[in-house]
């Protein structure tokens, strides 16, 4: 019991800070994110593409706003990267329509649309008989998930590198140039063994425990911990849904008309503040219901008491004698 209220407590002291962390986090956030936009923009409008990319991301990075996300996607497309520009400018397109903004959801759809016959698209596949156990297939050092192989993806035009590694196999490396309006294939053949990475044989000694034991507090306890992490995560939600409430409500007191529907830029401002922290809120109570669910689950379905073994053979030897000491919990 005294654990039991332990953990509660813990858990309640955790929701009442991220809570008031959040509080603080937020201003700050919005304050930073706000800052580094206007950097940005004054980099952008110099004609300073590369440095001003950086200050746009790093302002995302701080204050997820539509508008952001959109002058990014501007900017990625003035560098060249035209597929990191039209995944951008999707992005904008569905929370723009999330959020009721007809405006830059058309102006979204209009820009995807205008680089798609621009983008440089690459397909890779996997050679008959190449999909060995352990495969993993990287584009430019990020590895793909199963789904993608056989799929013609977006990238950046330039040179991409596709290396494929398994246990046991030689590193297969290969540099495809990606153009513009040009879709390239690359198939990944079956590697070859290599004896210098085949796995040595375990060593007696090293023999892990054939199980372990399992406590009937362990689950209960790990359930607490989940639960408690989800009614936190969702009282973070819900503050972030008063607040977008808030912001939405002083936008309107004299930034914005209710007869009218219309907003000045800072009445603008708000207005998308508040669709933000709205959209986070919504996110951050689905997850904290979900963990709340899953600690409880846990909690309930916790076993009462499950038995297990654990061995260990090593070796043991002497003078004129050889053989191994066995050990262990039965």
């Amino acid at each position: 019991m005294h654990r039991t209220h332990a953990i509660f407590a813990t858990t309640l002291a955790a929701a009442l800070l991220c809570t008031s962390m959040a509080s603080a986090q937020t201003g700050d956030s919005q304050a930073a994110g706000r800052a580094l936009f206007d950097e940005g923009m004054q980099l952008f409008e110099r004609g300073k593409f590369t440095e001003a990319c950086p200050k746009f991301e790093a302002s995302l990075a701080r204050f997820a706003g539509i508008g952001t996300r959109g002058k990014l996607a501007e900017c990625y497309e003035k560098l060249g990267r035209t597929a990191s520009a039209w995944a951008l400018y999707r992005e904008v397109v569905a929370l723009a329509a999330r959020a009721g903004d007809a405006d830059r959801q058309a102006l979204g759809e209009e820009r995807a649309k205008a680089l798609e016959p621009k983008l440089a698209r690459l397909t890779i596949t996997v050679a008959a008989g190449g999909s060995v156990s352990g495969l993993v297939v990287k584009r430019n050092g990020v590895a793909l998930a199963a789904g993608e192989l056989g799929s013609t993806i977006a990238v950046d035009p330039g040179e991409v590198v596709v290396e494929a590694t398994a246990p046991g196999r030689k590193t297969w490396t290969q540099r495809v140039p990606a153009e513009a309006a040009h879709t390239a294939r690359v198939e990944v053949p079956v590697l070859e063994a290599d004896a210098a990475k085949a796995e040595a044989p375990e060593k007696i000694g090293d023999m892990p425990p054939k199980s372990e034991t399992a406590h009937y507090g362990w689950q209960r306890t790990g359930g607490l911990v989940i639960g408690g992490v989800g009614v936190a995560t969702m009282l973070v939600g819900g503050y972030f849904g008063l607040s977008a409430k808030s912001t939405y409500d002083d936008a309107f007191k004299g930034n914005c008309n209710d007869s009218t529907n219309t907003c000045n830029s800072q009445g603008l401002q708000d207005t998308d503040s508040a669709k933000d922290k709205a959209l986070v809120s919504t996110i951050l109570v689905g997850a904290g219901a979900a963990m709340t669910v899953t600690g409880a689950v846990l909690f309930f379905t916790a076993p009462k008491r499950v038995s297990g073994t654990a061995l260990r053979v090593a070796p043991d030897g002497g003078v004129g004698r050889a053989g191994v000491v066995v050990s262990g919990r039965f």
